[in-house]
């Protein structure tokens, strides 16, 4: 059996790990920030590719940290959050069946209000036993149904972004031990 006695000067001991978790903070907030940069600008790319939504769209995964400080200095108490400003976003993350009340009224032109809040006028009509609604004042022959009336939806998974954050914490070490700055 080994032994061993250690001595040390004990304000110069205890200096010396402050500034080890110091540099220790540091590095792990820094990690910590890039690691969901990166998440975010992949996870972007990720919403593009899914087709049908745009800048806003992209731009709306965002991350913010919490915790990053104390008082003056990096902490180890740090988090980071990655959020959707839409709270829709969930539902194209995860999928999800959507049932109307009685019907759930899809429009037809992309960006359309819901008929309640259209302000127009319908007339509806059921044309091979789908319910379908047309502006009243809209007198063609030839006119187009503005809304088309569905019992449900089913929206697929579309994004990605759960599997992409779990793929970069994974890396969170080797960025850990690129800002690190410690001896």
């Amino acid at each position: 059996m080994a032994e061993f006695k250690v001595t040390s000067n004990g304000p110069d001991w205890l200096q010396a790990m402050r500034d080890k978790h110091e540099a220790v903070a540091e590095a792990a907030v820094a990690a910590l920030r890039e690691t969901s940069a990166n998440a975010v600008q992949e996870g972007r790319q990720d919403i593009a590719r899914a087709g049908r939504f745009g800048a806003s769209w992209q731009k709306g995964l965002q991350y913010r940290t919490k915790g990053a400080k104390q008082g003056d200095k990096p902490s180890l108490q740090a988090e980071a959050t990655i959020y959707h400003r839409f709270g829709i976003a969930g539902v194209f993350e995860h999928g999800a069946t959507i049932q109307g009340k009685p019907l759930l009224w899809i429009p037809t032109t992309q960006g359309g209000p819901a008929p309640k809040k259209s302000g127009k006028k319908f007339v509806s009509a059921t044309i091979n036993g789908t319910p379908m609604l047309f502006d009243k004042a809209d007198r063609s022959r030839d006119r187009k149904p503005l809304y088309v009336g569905v019992p449900q939806v089913h929206i697929r998974k579309m994004f990605h972004i759960t599997e992409i954050v779990k793929d970069h914490v994974k890396r969170i070490g080797r960025l850990f031990i690129k800002h690190f700055k410690g001896d």
